[in-house]
């Protein structure tokens, strides 16, 4: 991310703001590329007292590289902090937000979309965010835009009710699948207990099997794995059961990690393991999660699986896995 970045922004924003201005769409895949282009490692979203499932899997991903021979050799793991000119950007980008709901007014679909696209940005946002939200999703006329909207509402939204819950749910059954389940994401967010059909669909879509990441499939998985990696695990206790039930059935086609990284957070939310833990010291859901690890050879699945279990304080090959289960010591190195 380049300086000039944080310099353009406000200019991209007038530009959009201005309706006889012929290239405003340009102005936004600009202001776009500005903000997948930012590196923040300090979450935009009002800290928690009760971690979210993300957190989560970041603390467990620090303790790991804490633990790593090559950190160790360069004096430590410290957690990356955010380069002052990603932080001037993000910034610069943001100060439009009253542009952006304006625009999310507009007669051009095309801009309505794109100013759903970066209202998600912004979690702390959401009490400005939110009304407005609530009054056009139940006058859009655009599926894919309506589809945005709600999927703006899963990546920024904070438990909520009254209108903007009302304007969610009522595309929750749409005919449209995609808007249906951009629905979905919407509410896991929104709702302070998401019901278990509304899960259980979500974690349908999670672990469908994406042949591209960048299509539309493996755009949902991914916006179904960051609104649920918002959550609390006891938010959604049932969670677990349904990701399980599903792993429990292999599939050559299909990619675990995203559904994975989740199931950890919630078998083991006090973080990794303490060395020299046997398998019969773990509760039953963390012992449910180690066998279908090992059932459903999910280690096999690419070099971030072993690491995700590892993360744990697992073993993480598949040998050392099951001998561990059959009441051998393990100490992670």
């Amino acid at each position: 991310m380049e300086e000039p970045a944080a310099a353009a922004a406000p200019y991209l924003i007038d530009l959009l703001a201005d309706q006889e201005a012929p290239d405003r769409l340009v102005a936004y895949r600009l202001l776009r590329t500005i903000l997948d282009c930012v590196e923040l490692y300090e979450s935009p979203r009002p800290a928690s007292d009760v971690p979210s499932l993300s957190y989560l899997a970041s603390q467990r991903s620090d303790w790991w590289l804490s633990r790593s021979p090559e950190w160790r050799r360069h004096g430590g793991f410290q957690r990356p902090v955010t380069d002052p000119c990603h932080a001037s950007a993000y910034e610069a980008v943001r100060a439009g937000l009253p542009t952006y709901l304006q625009v999310l007014q507009d007669p051009a679909p095309d801009l309505r979309l794109g100013m759903a696209y970066l209202l998600a940005a912004f979690p702390q946002e959401w009490a400005t965010v939110s009304p407005v939200l609530a009054q056009r999703l139940p006058v859009e006329t655009d599926p894919a835009v309506a589809a945005e909207m709600c999927i703006a509402a899963g990546l920024a939204g904070q438990p909520s009710d009254g209108a903007i819950v009302d304007a969610v749910r009522q595309w929750r059954g749409n005919s449209d699948r995609l808007l249906h389940r951009a629905a979905l994401i919407g509410l896991v967010r929104l709702l302070p207990a998401p019901d278990t059909a509304l899960l259980a669909e979500l974690a349908d879509c999670l672990m469908e099997p994406v042949q591209d990441w960048e299509s539309q499939a493996g755009a949902m998985a991914n916006a179904v794995a960051s609104a649920l990696g918002g959550l609390t695990a006891n938010s959604v206790p049932q969670l677990a059961g349904l990701l399980l039930e599903r792993m429990r059935v292999p599939d050559p086609h299909r990619h675990d990690f995203l559904a994975l990284r989740l199931l950890l957070g919630l078998a083991f939310p006090g973080g990794p393991l303490r060395d020299g833990t046997a398998f019969d010291d773990l509760s039953p859901l963390q012992q449910e999660v180690v066998r279908v690890v090992i059932g459903a050879s999910l280690l096999r699945q690419g070099a971030m699986m072993p690491r995700a279990i590892g993360e744990c304080n697992l073993p993480y090959t598949e040998e050392a896995l099951a001998t561990w289960c059959a009441g051998q010591p393990h100490s992670a190195t």
